[in-house]
């Protein structure tokens, strides 16, 4: 009676094996792309941008300068390297009749530092000149606190 259930334990056991040896050939198929769902914190950053963006639209200087650091710069083809206190300064010399960004992505530095990218459509001008449109822009995000500022916002032109 052992024989025969050590024999019937082993036939199960190697006919297991030998399935699982059985190879299916995977056939490549084109990859599924996807937009990776935006978190919360993701959604609060986008938001800070869209405020800080209409703060300049309405040559809002308290505002404004309450969403970046002291220290922030800003640096685009327009105004080159520039202090946002700078900025901030001569933001009644900014008209911007219309604006909107676009494809937003945020990518995480670390738990305190996030750099946000998109695309900025709009028309306008700074002391009497067009603005460039479409730009690619980032700001780099940190929190302070509880409080999440802007710290550096490059702007640049897409090569033509």
């Amino acid at each position: 009676m052992k024989k025969v259930v050590w024999t019937l334990g082993m036939l199960l056991v190697t006919s297991g094996m030998a399935s699982a040896q059985d190879t299916n050939e995977l056939i490549p198929t084109a990859p599924v792309l996807y937009e990776e769902p935006t978190s919360a914190l993701d959604r609060a950053i986008i938001a800070n941008e869209r405020k800080l963006m209409d703060y300049v639209a309405k040559k809002d200087k308290a505002g404004f300068t309450a969403m970046v650091t002291p220290d922030a710069v800003g640096l685009d083809a327009m105004m080159g390297a520039m202090k946002t206190s700078d900025f901030a300064a001569k933001l009644d010399q900014v008209s911007v009749t219309a604006w909107q960004i676009s494809d937003e992505k945020v990518r995480w530095v670390d738990t305190n530092t996030a750099v946000i990218s998109y695309k900025w459509t709009g028309t306008g001008t700074f002391q009497g000149q067009k603005f460039a449109s479409p730009v690619w822009a980032s700001t780099v995000w940190t929190k302070k606190g509880d409080k999440w500022l802007a710290t550096e916002v490059i702007k640049a032109q897409p090569a033509k």
